[in-house]
């Protein structure tokens, strides 16, 4: 019995998905992150168990949340709708849970620059 992958974390559809520069109308239209199996043969799902969220803001000094769950929660929720030209968003320590994992998979990290 082969593994199943680990998935490809992404905020929304589109090219900009997976990191670098989105817009800040697109970006607060997201409601959180999703776990991907892109190429996978099989119809798996994989459950987001949390992330951590940086805002980065011109001339700031950093804003960090945790987030529980796939969705934008609290503090998260809030430094996202406040997304503004310039701010630098970092979502670092993405955990998944495929079918099968008895502990969420690091998925590594993401970085949005807003334009």
């Amino acid at each position: 019995v082969k593994r199943i992958p680990d998935p490809t974390p992404m905020l929304g559809r589109g090219p900009a998905s997976k990191g670098g520069r989105m817009g800040s109308g697109e970006f607060k239209a997201q409601q959180g992150l999703g776990a991907i199996l892109e190429n996978f043969d099989f119809d798996a799902k994989c459950k987001m168990d949390g992330f951590t969220l940086t805002k980065v803001a011109k001339r700031a000094d950093p804003v960090e949340a945790p987030n529980r769950g796939a969705r934008y929660s609290g503090r998260a929720s809030n430094l996202v709708s406040s997304a503004k030209p310039g701010d630098t968003f970092y979502f670092d320590n993405i955990k998944a849970r495929c079918p099968g994992d008895s502990a969420g998979r690091n998925l590594g990290s993401m970085v949005f620059k807003i334009k």
